[in-house]
């Protein structure tokens, strides 16, 4: 709980993101592809400035590149790859990362991605392999309904014991079961469009779901914060 002058404010921990309306905002815009996604990625960066300055938000997960995104035209995968491919590279030198000891994490099946990007991926996650003050997970060639089979396999294979799983012990077989606090407290979902688009299915089973009208790239800092005052006017349940 956080004081903001004599009002307690309940303040969520983890934060999972679809950052939605990246193409839509390049035709409002008048921009291409590829400088509309390097304003989204900037984006990216900004709420996670934005959201350090909560000290009660530890975890923010977002979904960069889904499987369904990667049966785009060969061209817009292409843009989206360089993107990457520059961002990793450059978060492996930024500040950002490093001063406030956020450890950096990929989840999906990274067989789907190329090996240029890969191996900056692998790079970020050994460098921050150590922090543990913040967690910033990115969802690349990922899908909830892909990952819950994969839980499967590791299931059937003996990586992970049949008869030890319970609804609590099944997030050990997720892509998220490093992280902490897998079970995000708010999805946002930018954009307009009001669906979970297969992410994180079983680990929002009771995530507040908060929809903002607009476009990812459009997004401000006061956004974040009526987040965050909607989230602590929400009573939580749990299904009870």
């Amino acid at each position: 709980m956080s004081m903001w002058g004599s009002v307690s404010v309940k303040i969520p921990s983890h934060i999972a993101v679809i950052p939605d309306g990246n193409r839509r905002y390049a035709k409002k815009a008048g921009l291409d592809f590829y400088r509309a996604y390097k304003k989204g990625v900037e984006k990216v960066r900004s709420f996670l400035i934005w959201a350090l300055e909560y000290r009660e938000i530890r975890s923010v997960t977002f979904f960069a590149l889904s499987t369904e995104n990667l049966q785009r035209n060969k061209l817009e995968l292409e843009i989206l790859f360089r993107i990457f491919e520059e961002e990793f590279r450059r978060t492996l030198e930024d500040p950002l990362i490093h001063d406030n000891k956020v450890r950096v994490r990929f989840i999906g099946e990274r067989s789907l991605l190329p090996n240029r990007i890969l191996k900056y991926m692998e790079e970020l996650e050994r460098q921050t392999r150590n922090y543990s003050s913040y967690n910033l997970t990115f969802a690349l060639g990922y899908g909830g309904r892909a990952e819950i089979v994969r839980c499967i396999k590791r299931l059937l294979t003996g990586e992970v014991k049949i008869a030890d799983i319970t609804e609590e012990t099944l997030f050990q077989c997720l892509d998220t079961k490093d992280l902490p606090n897998p079970e995000p407290d708010v999805v946002l979902r930018t954009g307009g469009e009001k669906r979970l688009s297969n992410f994180l299915l079983y680990q929002s089973a009771y995530s507040e779901l908060i929809f903002l009208d607009k476009l990812w790239p459009e997004i401000e800092k006061e956004d974040l914060a009526y987040v965050v005052e909607e989230y602590s006017r929400r009573q939580r349940r749990f299904g009870r």
